[in-house]
């Protein structure tokens, strides 16, 4: 477990501004006041000044020093750059995985759906959805063994999984076609298809693009 989360008090205060944060609560451009927050979460003003920080590295939120907090929001080129170069390092990594296809990779994706499923009937608290999403991916990046490229792909996945939460109403599962293009590529996989499975796994980082609410 991450230690900072290890910290009541901050702990308390980071899960709770995050959730607010993909809940939809707080939206991209708010800014944020430590001491309603302080008095909403019933922690003092120093744990949420903490958390703040964190969420701010990790481009949950924009700080200015001297000036105030804001829940981050990106610009649409921003956006379109991270999302292209995800989509990029996800392809390279989808070719590096294919040699190195397993039962036990095979079984990893199969878990990872079945989870997916899961929040999708409601079995599973939907607050999960965005780390067994990660998850599935991460799987493919892990298993092409190439260490700095899993890392970028992480750095990636996490920078364009905040943007999902602040433009797009992921929760939405009946218009949802993750799931479905999560099984394609777990056939790909299965079948060894490297050409299907790189191009495949380009246009699905590309739709999660598309399937954000950031105008035109």
């Amino acid at each position: 477990m991450d230690s900072f989360l290890e910290q009541t008090a901050p702990g308390v205060a980071y899960t709770e501004i995050k959730k607010m944060i993909m809940l939809k609560r707080l939206t991209p451009g708010q800014r944020l006041a430590e001491i309603s927050l302080s008095q909403e979460i019933g922690v003092s003003r120093t744990p949420v000044r903490e958390a703040l920080r964190k969420l701010a590295s990790e481009g949950w939120l924009k700080m200015v020093p001297n000036s105030g907090v804001w829940v981050a929001s990106p610009t649409r080129r921003e956006i379109i750059n991270a999302y292209e170069v995800r989509a990029k390092l996800e392809q390279w990594g989808a070719e590096a995985a294919m040699p190195n296809v397993t039962p036990l990779l095979i079984s990893r994706l199969e878990e990872n759906i079945e989870e997916e499923q899961a929040v999708y009937d409601g079995r599973i608290n939907p607050d999960r959805y965005s780390d067994i999403n990660s998850s599935f991916h991460l799987s493919i990046a892990e298993a092409g063994g190439n260490d700095i490229l899993c890392q970028h792909i992480r750095i990636a996945i996490n920078r364009t999984d905040i943007y999902m939460i602040l433009y797009e109403n992921y929760l939405d599962f009946a218009n949802n076609r993750s799931l479905s293009e999560h099984r394609e590529l777990l056939e790909l996989f299965r079948s060894r298809d490297t050409a299907a499975a790189v191009e495949k796994i380009g246009i699905h980082v590309q739709n999660g693009f598309s399937d954000l609410n950031i105008g035109y």
